[in-house]
């Protein structure tokens, strides 16, 4: 049994979303960042840095989003979420999980808290957006050349994509306006999961 500490809107979305395309039972501990719970005590003692996701698996309390997807696609290979990481299709899939997560994440995350980066928080955002636009032309032309980022067969990636792509709103423009291939995009990727709610909801 998982226990996964999560909010809606935040990346922990991609594990919830993992858990339930595996099949795995878990429970759900809701931290609410609106009301600032990643900051209380309770929280601060599962996790001392105070972010989001955490994975409780038995004794064990995993952190880092990226880390713990790949932790649950190697333990329940069945649900083929990633492919070998040994081999070039697995190198490929870790090239866009961590692109998405590093790259894409970094640059919303200042539009979320510009104040972390500057007190021009007007320039932060402005500079933030022009450099997530990039990206979404980058991935764009991929999704242009196959069904998902890795490739033919959906991974972690696409889970972690689907999640920047609830994102869209707190930009300047109305996101699949600009980029309609994200809308088809999702769709595929909510007919090839219709198990997971948070991703049909998302």
């Amino acid at each position: 049994m998982y226990t996964l500490y999560h909010f809606q809107i935040s990346c922990s979305s991609a594990v919830k979303m993992a858990l339930e395309v595996i099949g795995a039972e878990h429970t759900t501990v809701v931290v609410d960042l609106f009301e600032g719970a990643q900051h209380n005590a309770d929280f601060l003692a599962v996790n001392p840095l105070g972010k989001l996701p955490v994975l409780v698996d038995d004794s064990h309390t995993f952190t880092q989003g990226e880390a713990i997807l790949i932790y649950l696609s190697q333990k329940h290979k069945n649900a083929q979420l990633m492919p070998d990481l040994a081999s070039v299709d697995g190198m490929e899939a870790l090239k866009w999980l961590n692109f998405v997560a590093s790259s894409l994440h970094g640059h919303f995350t200042k539009i979320f808290h510009p104040e972390k980066v500057s007190t021009d928080h007007d320039s932060v955002k402005q500079n933030a957006e022009e450099e997530i636009v990039k990206l979404l032309n980058f991935v764009s032309d991929r999704l242009a050349q196959s069904p998902y980022l890795a490739g033919e067969k959906p991974t972690l990636a696409d889970l972690y994509f689907a999640v920047i792509l609830g994102w869209g709103q707190v930009l300047s423009f109305e996101l699949f306006t600009r980029f309609p291939e994200f809308e088809v995009y999702k769709q595929r990727l909510q007919t090839t999961f219709p198990q997971s709610e948070t991703l049909q909801n998302i």
